[in-house]
């Protein structure tokens, strides 16, 4: 039976089951790490309750902005105690998530309190949008404990930046809502460039719905943004109103039947007391107790799910029924409060010792605590190996999951915004271990490449019988071996007693039929493309040992050109990446650069493969280089073994080179980009990446036989 009550604070740090259309939502409320599940079992599965509830606790503002959507007529009814009553109800009836907007939450008597309230007698996922001017000292220390984040609306004329200092100092998570009016494109760029230095979370882009004709988008204002967006150095979200437009950018959702949610997904509670889907819809059904909402969410279903009547919504009438349609069945994991975009956070070290591995591993134990800021422990181990927690990386998180398995120790966070733990990526170079696989936000599938070695051919038959018996994997042999990747999850996976995540318990459950028969066991996170050919990939002969590579990335080109002087002078520089290639490379370049804010992943001697996107800066003209154009102006710059590909992709001329020399392809493609006055974003890996963890994985073998 699916219980969808919270029962007390404690449950915010596990997960809460919400029934959706179809489908089951699992959501821890402190992290915002969502896991929604639909097939053949969910299909019976109705919603109870709306998942989330946009609050305007009250109707009063000290800002008078004239595109603000709310009725200045409306009354605020609610009290501390009222307001408190209802979301609690919301909550044992399966609500997530509460959003309190207005108004200015902060103008509201009794904010804070009710917040520290709702924070220690429900589960609910709290946070606020906010103009800023209200925040001070006091009230952030009261509220940061409660809270998931809390949202910025930035405006020229408000002190933003001093609050967001303030919010960055102390350690609370944050983001920003921005208006994409016309005026605002031309600045836009240098806004999310100055967000992204503040370490500004994500940004909420915000479709103006009224009345005020000056204020919308035309197709070219859209077109303009949407490239602005694709080149932002901060994460962006799309407001819901934003429909499927500006159709080049990414979005979690996506399909046939996709639609905002409104009066379904998340409804609106005004401070007059009325239930609306969303602040633009006009008339609303009164309420005053939880039972009121979820009455009018159920009886009133058909006037919540109509467009709002105000230009700009791009809601079809009659599109939304429930939610499920356009999702194939599976298993999807995102973190973020209502939304957001987001990738995996990896890293897998491998140490020439496996004493060396085990120290660093059993080191990070004592203070380990899942995705939550470091630890005094960590603190303190980071401050004796000389790693410093730089100003605006107070907010790292622990990685939700370690493991080790002989020479690899392996860090994994599922669905992230950014790199949550770079001082123990700095931490692994500098204890003289290598990076070969440095994930931030990676969109790939990443799973368990397993290995395991048997002594005869009848142990290895009878763990493929439980592998398969248990539903676990498939492996493919390879002479007495077998190898193969397993997904991160799945049934029957037992949750270890030490509590170190999924992959660790993966992995312990792997380790456990190997036992069972005898076998070796060798494991490694990796990037696993759908439909990979195992037999070819097996067979496949690595690259012969050669000289070593280093590919570095910085966030901005002068951090990049510091970096390369340290380096014995070996980096190839262009832009904000290095390529660094010696006969071996020293674990001291990969901590200077990881120390200087860099991402370092070591590479092989074998062919790399290089992918270039290039856009226009601040999308102020069409990218009109044809992928034959773009191939004539790169070819000159290669070698002729060179492999050359040119595409267009999303609306970006996009190139691909595989080449044993990476550092003039990286030169290649940054020269390319200031004779043509556009941007260009470079990506690096091993072009036989599996090929070369399968090796990795036979060596360990070997190695514990």
């Amino acid at each position: 039976m699916l219980c969808t009550e919270a029962t007390s604070a404690s449950s915010r740090d596990t997960f809460r089951p919400h029934a959706l259309d179809g489908a089951v939502l699992w959501f821890q409320p402190r992290t915002g790490l969502n896991v929604r599940w639909s097939g053949p079992e969910t299909r019976r599965v109705a919603r109870r309750a709306p998942r989330v509830v946009l609050f305007g606790i009250t109707n009063r503002c000290n800002l008078a902005c004239s595109f603000c959507s709310r009725d200045r007529a409306a009354r605020s009814d609610w009290t501390a105690e009222s307001a408190f009553d209802v979301l609690a109800g919301l909550a044992r009836r399966g609500t997530l998530e509460v959003a309190f907007g207005g108004g200015e939450p902060l103008a509201f008597p009794g904010f804070v309190e009710l917040v520290e309230r709702l924070g220690t007698e429900t589960a609910l996922a709290l946070h606020f949008t906010t103009n800023g001017t209200l925040l001070d000292q006091a009230r952030v220390d009261a509220l940061r404990p409660h809270v998931g984040e809390i949202r910025v609306s930035v405006y020229e004329d408000t002190p933003w930046e001093d609050r967001l200092e303030m919010l960055a100092a102390a350690g609370v998570t944050f983001g920003v809502n921005l208006l994409a009016s016309p005026d605002r494109l031309e600045t836009l760029p240098s806004l999310l460039k100055r967000l992204a230095e503040m370490g500004c979370r994500d940004v909420a882009v915000l479709r103006y719905v009224g009345a005020d004709k000056g204020a919308h988008l035309t197709l070219e204002h859209e077109r303009r943004l949407a490239g602005i967006l694709m080149d932002s150095p901060v994460r962006v979200r799309l407001a819901v109103c934003f429909g499927d437009r500006l159709h080049p950018l990414p979005r979690l959702f996506e399909g046939p039947g996709g639609d905002c949610g409104a009066g379904l997904d998340f409804v609106t509670i005004t401070s007059d007391r009325r239930l609306k889907a969303c602040s633009f819809q006009s008339s609303g059904a009164p309420v005053h107790t939880a039972e009121d909402v979820l009455d009018a969410w159920t009886r009133e279903r058909a006037r919540l799910l109509r467009p709002a009547d105000l230009p700009g919504c791009e809601r079809r009438l009659g599109l939304c029924t429930s939610m499920k349609e356009g999702l194939s069945d599976g298993v999807r994991i995102w973190r973020g409060f209502s939304g957001n975009n987001s990738g995996d956070c990896v890293l897998v070290g491998r140490f020439e010792e496996v004493d060396d591995a085990r120290r660093y591993f059993e080191d990070l134990l004592p203070g380990f605590r899942g995705s939550h800021p470091f630890s005094d422990d960590w603190r303190a181990l980071l401050t004796r190996e000389g790693i410093r927690l730089e100003e605006g990386e107070e907010g790292e998180q622990g990685p939700e999951s370690m493991a080790r398995v002989g020479r690899t120790v392996m860090l994994h966070t599922d669905m992230t915004l950014e790199d949550d733990f770079p001082s123990l990526r700095a931490l692994l170079w500098r204890r003289g271990g290598r990076s070969v696989y440095t994930a931030v936000h990676e969109h790939a599938r990443v799973e368990l490449v397993v290995g395991m070695r048997f002594e005869n051919s009848e142990a290895l038959e009878a763990a493929e019988v439980a592998l398969a018996v248990d539903d676990i994997a498939v492996l493919e042999r390879r002479a007495l071996d077998l190898y193969g990747s397993v997904p991160l999850h799945g049934p029957g996976v037992p949750v270890a007693p030490e509590g170190l995540g999924f992959v660790h318990d993966r992995i312990a459950q792997l380790e456990a039929v190997a036992r069972a028969h005898r076998a070796a066991f060798a494991a490694e996170l990796a990037p696993v493309p759908e439909d990979t050919p195992w037999p070819r990939t097996l067979a496949a002969r690595p690259a012969k040992p050669g000289r070593e590579r280093l590919w570095v990335s910085f966030r901005t080109e002068d951090k990049a050109l510091a970096l390369a002087s340290s380096l014995d002078g070996r980096a190839v520089v262009g832009s904000r990446w290095l390529v660094v290639e010696a006969a071996r490379i020293p674990p001291r370049y990969g901590f200077v650069v990881q120390r200087a804010g860099g991402a370092a992943e070591w590479m092989g001697g074998g062919p790399v493969d290089l992918s270039a996107y290039f856009s226009v800066p601040r999308r102020s003209r069409p990218l009109d280089i044809a992928p034959q154009d773009l191939a004539s102006g790169l070819r000159p710059y290669l070698l002729p073994g060179d492999e050359l590909q040119t595409s267009t992709q999303r609306h970006h001329p996009r190139a691909d080179v595989r080449t044993d020399d990476p550092g003039r392809a990286l030169r290649a493609f940054v020269d390319f980009a200031r004779s043509r006055s556009v941007d260009v974003w470079i990506d690096a890996s091993p072009h036989d990446r599996l090929v070369e963890v399968v090796e990795r994985l036979r060596q360990d073998l070997g190695l514990e036989r």
